[in-house]
This record gives C-alpha cells, structure tokens and sequence, in this order.
C-alpha cells in the first residue's frame, strides 16, 4: 500500500456507527437546549444536505423536521430534485418546495448582474428562507457544510455559512460519503459530484482547482495528523504547489470561520 493510500484509509476507516449516534445525540441537544420544536434544513440531493437529513430523521421524530427544496429555474438539475423529493419521501419527512427564481429577479431588478455576486446572493436567500421557516415554526437551521469546505472556505458567508449548528462539519468529504454509504442513501446521491449550484454548469471540484480526495488528504495531514508542508508532501505524494493552494486557500477565508471582530475602545 502507498502512503498515500495509507493516509486516505485513516481518514475513512472510522466507527460510523459510532459517528452517527454522536451526530444524532448532538442534533436532539441542539433543539432542547433552544427549546426549539424541531429542525429546518436545505435539501438538495447532494451528498451533505442528504446525510444531515438522514441524521435529523433518527434524531427526531418526523413531525419535527422540515426540509426546503430551493430550486433556480435553468440552472438547477430536475435531477437534483427528484433526489431530494425521494430521499424526503423515502425518510417520510415533510419537505416545501420554493422556486427562487422570482425572488432572485425582484434583486436583480435593481443590481448588476454579476455571476459570482448574484450566485452569493442566491445562497444569502436560501438563507433567509430556511430562517423564515426556522422563526415560524419556532426551530432550529440545521446546516450542511462539511469540515473540507469548511477550512477552504468554500461556502458562501451569511449564506450557507448562516446557520445554527453544523452536524457534519467535523467530516471530510470522503467521511461524509462513508457515512452516507452506512446510512444506506441511494447510490445516485452517493456517487454525484458536488456543486453548489449557484449557477449553471457549476462544479465545486472544477471551481476549486482540486478533486475532494486530494483537499481531504493534505487538509487531513496537516490539521489532524499535525505535519507541516513538506512533511504533507512526502506523505501524500502531492505537488507542494497544491498543498500551498490549499493553505492559501485557509487562510484567505479566516475571516469566515470567526465571529466579525469587536473593536474593543473601553
């Protein structure tokens, strides 16, 4: 076996069935100590929203959770939905399904239309939509991101980023997709590739330069095994120049992971 094999397999070789029960024992705590009637999430037939859901429904009784499909006419997969309205059925939780497309048009009445901006935008919606329903029903915005997306910065801040707890964000992608694979999701949604589908064509592996595996390994080295840069390198057989893509990537998106700054004048 390669040293990289070796570390991807300690990355992925963990007690799911133990992962799980903490997930589904932090999700409950979650909502008694709001003294919240339940949870609201975002489900979108990928692979992070999909085991969150999953996760929820053995956490909670099924009265108590509600998902929102969020889709944007033309650039959101009939895919993607009929995953998402299937994996809700299949857990026999109550799901709403709201087209953004009029909304996202009012905004952009009176704004340029500027791809990144707007697909930013549309995340900051889902946002306000998921926390209008989370006031409404007096619960809980439950979020999707993941531990890989969360060191790189790759979710948009105050948009998927704006939630109330994160169950899954101490996962790696790959973690993430074993332990939907022990959860038993359909294997459409365990074999898509991720996007964030913010806007046509989008891909998260494409945008970010680099496959989930090799973001995982060198994140994986660094910030759990504890090794430096080159000591990554060695052990994982990557380019420094990606190990360094990824630290930049770290730290230019800091300020996302961090409650805004107080300036402290007293």
């Amino acid at each position: 076996m390669s040293q990289q094999d070796a570390v991807f397999n300690r990355l992925v070789r963990l007690d799911y069935a133990s992962i799980a029960k903490k997930i589904q024992d932090f999700i409950l705590q979650k909502v008694i100590d709001a003294k919240a009637e339940g949870v609201v999430l975002g489900l979108s037939g990928g692979i992070d929203s999909s085991v969150v859901a999953a996760l929820a429904r053995r956490a909670l009784p099924e009265h108590r959770i509600l998902v929102l499909l969020m889709p944007l006419s033309g650039i959101t997969p009939d895919a993607d939905m009929d995953d998402a309205e299937n994996l809700a059925t299949m857990l026999g939780i109550e799901y709403r399904k709201i087209e953004l497309k009029p909304i996202l048009d009012a905004f952009l009445q009176v704004l340029t239309q500027e791809k990144v901006p707007q697909g930013n935008l549309l995340a900051r919606i889902r946002m306000t939509l998921l926390y209008y329903h989370a006031n409404l029903l007096n619960r809980i915005v439950l979020g999707t991101g993941d531990r890989s997306e969360a060191l790189i910065g790759y979710f948009t801040k105050h948009g998927d980023g704006g939630v109330d707890a994160l169950p899954i964000g101490g996962l790696y992608k790959a973690q993430v997709r074993a332990l939907g694979r022990y959860l038993g999701l359909p294997s459409n949604i365990l074999e898509k590739k991720s996007s964030p589908r913010l806007w046509k064509g989008q891909e998260a592996e494409m945008e970010i330069g680099l496959p989930y595996e090799s973001i995982d390994k060198i994140l994986y080295s660094i910030f759990d095994e504890k090794r430096s840069p080159k000591e990554t390198q060695t052990a994982i057989g990557l380019p420094m120049s990606q190990i360094e893509a990824v630290l930049e990537m770290h730290k230019a998106s800091s300020h996302k992971r961090s409650m805004p700054e107080i300036c402290q004048v007293l």
